[in-house]
């Protein structure tokens, strides 16, 4: 009798992979049409457009250098400060827009 139920056992599991895996390989409907690749021509337009047309301008890095070097506050804009960066030698000041400069050695 036990022979029989694992029989029975290790059959119906095999039935339960065999379903999965058929189920798993269905293929999905397409939601859409395929973008069309476009051409050398409309490739350059995108290239010598205004960037405010072109999608993602707002994502686009400011022009602006991220670090600015300076002597003194008077260097840095409104609302930055003359700051020592890192705490190793050889960094230069920077302008940061910090309330206190960070207190490295």
């Amino acid at each position: 009798m036990r022979h029989c139920l694992r029989i029975l056992l290790l059959t119906s599991l095999c039935a339960l992979f065999a379903v999965a895996v058929g189920l798993a390989q269905t293929p999905q409907p397409a939601t859409g049409a395929p973008q069309a690749v476009p051409t050398v021509s409309e490739f350059l337009t995108t290239l010598s457009a205004n960037p405010v047309d072109l999608p993602g301008a707002g994502l686009l890095p400011s022009p602006k250098l991220a670090t600015t070097t300076c002597t003194s506050n008077a260097d840095c804009g409104t609302g930055q400060l003359c700051c020592y960066p890192c705490g190793r030698f050889g960094c230069d000041f920077v302008c940061m827009t910090v309330t206190r400069c960070p207190l490295y050695p």
